[in-house]
């Protein structure tokens, strides 16, 4: 009677009090078949990831799955997944067809583009809105229950919005990546010129690199800056140009010793006259030159996507100006410290060519809640770097580049304006030094709708690598 009582009063303190409860963890086998992030949506909202469907093929480890494995994989694969089977678990694989299966699962996902853009955006910002799992019954050694197909689950991250709206458009995306798919290296960068929306944003190869968010050597293209300094502080140089100017003990020269003759600002940028603007960056001052490029954004950060911050490069401090006038010098043609990333210098043309007005770089707009209601994004105010005046004239300067100077290849409809750029970077390869090679455009260029930035590493010259690419991309959004 004793033991019976003793027995009883067990069997009761197990089944009421819970602590030996066996959890559902050791009694199922859960396997993740698709994940996916927030929806990115272009400013039509038209969805540009999980916008595609896909198949995937829910494979478990018995001789029936097995059999099957020639209708849906190469030989190559199918040794390959009886391996992983071979640990007793199921496997989850992307298939291409559908195939006459009776023992694996062929489950319909949603896909996501793989291009740059979209990796980046969901590597550094997008978080994971929906789960699509299989549950699996398992004994009390986890070996999998026989027959047992799997139960479909879908779980929702109702902590993060279900989507979110980029300014980017679409089409424009799609010409730019037209435009430059034999872009061997570099980036492009399209924004609108008066609210600083990204349009579009791409990056050859498409690796891990996100190069319109690196820094580069930014070279002749920043004279659009020099000049734009110029004209706020009221200086219109007249200059004669040798083909050489020397500064201290240093002799800088113009590209392949060209001699430019009597130049102004305006046929200066036109022939990207090396010499014309070391004379012009001495006589403007370290300060004046720094506190221009500054407003403009140069050596700052951009917050580009909400709590995604990235560096806009390097500006030598003033100090460092005033030291030296070497480097000064430099930075009058944009060589020396200076760099830039091609977003950031894309920005600071949308203030000189849009009446003066700095804007933030945006990329995104709202995201959507589950109600798919639109909750715009904070940005910072526009402010006035440059005058409305030095604004008109510089638009009347690059289009002179194009159609006096070395942007002549970047014209279409005769509405083309910007400005080239051959830069040094330092870094030599086979005993070669390689350039970066730049094109800054607007268009059209007398109400700029468009600013596009084309940078190419390792390239030849803006000329010849970067306006054609520059002028297909007008040609085509337009």
């Amino acid at each position: 009677m004793f033991l019976f009582v003793a027995a009883v009063g067990r069997t009761g303190y197990v089944a009421l009090s819970g602590n030996y409860t066996v959890s559902s963890g050791y009694n199922s086998y859960t396997l993740t078949v698709n994940t996916q992030k927030q929806t990115l949506y272009d400013r039509n909202m038209q969805k540009m990831n999980n916008n595609k469907n896909a198949l995937v093929a829910v494979i478990r480890p018995n001789e029936n799955c097995l059999s099957e494995l020639g209708l849906l994989f190469e030989q190559s694969e199918v040794s390959e997944i009886a391996e992983e089977l071979s640990q007793g678990y199921p496997v989850v694989r992307k298939v291409s067809h559908y195939a006459a299966c009776k023992y694996i699962k062929i489950i319909e996902v949603k896909e996501s583009d793989s291009s740059a853009l979209i990796k980046f955006i969901q590597k550094e910002y997008g978080e994971t809105a929906y789960e699509e799992s299989i549950n699996f019954g398992v004994d009390a050694k986890g070996r999998l229950l026989e027959g047992d197909e799997g139960e479909l689950f879908e779980e929702y991250n109702s902590d993060v919005s279900q989507g979110v709206v980029l300014t980017i458009n679409n089409e424009i995306q799609k010409a730019v990546e037209n435009a430059a798919k034999y872009m061997r290296k570099g980036a492009v960068v399209v924004m609108d010129a008066d609210s600083a929306e990204v349009l579009a944003m791409y990056s050859a190869p498409d690796d891990n690199m996100f190069r319109p968010v690196m820094s580069y050597t930014v070279g002749s293209v920043f004279k659009l800056v020099v000049a734009s300094c110029a004209l706020e502080n009221g200086i219109d140089m007249s200059f004669k140009c040798t083909g050489t100017i020397k500064v201290g003990d240093t002799e800088f020269s113009c590209q392949n010793g060209n001699e430019h003759g009597q130049e102004n600002i305006e046929s200066a940028l036109a022939n990207s006259c090396n010499c014309f603007f070391v004379k012009l960056a001495l006589n403007l001052g370290a300060e004046k030159l720094f506190q221009t490029a500054q407003l403009l954004g140069f050596g700052g950060k951009t917050e580009i996507m909400p709590g995604y911050v990235v560096s806009d490069g390097n500006l030598p401090s003033v100090s460092t100006l005033q030291s030296s006038k070497g480097q000064l010098s430099l930075l009058g043609f944009g060589q020396g410290l200076l760099t830039a990333t091609p977003l950031q210098f894309c920005t600071a043309l949308c203030a000189i060519s849009n009446g003066g007005f700095y804007t933030e770089p945006r990329l995104i707009s709202a995201t959507v809640d589950a109600a798919e209601k639109q909750n715009n994004t904070p940005y910072n105010p526009s402010s006035r770097v440059l005058s409305e005046k030095t604004s008109d004239i510089m638009l009347k300067y690059m289009r002179y580049v194009v159609t006096n100077g070395t942007g002549a290849a970047a014209d279409y409809n005769n509405l083309s304006g910007g400005k080239t750029s051959t830069a040094q970077s330092g870094i030599y390869e086979n005993g070669k030094e390689v350039l970066n090679t730049w094109f800054a455009g607007v268009y059209p260029y007398d109400d700029p709708k468009y600013c596009i930035v084309v940078m190419t590493e390792n390239g030849k010259s803006g000329s010849s690598d970067c306006c054609p690419i520059f002028r297909t991309i007008v040609e085509n959004i337009t």
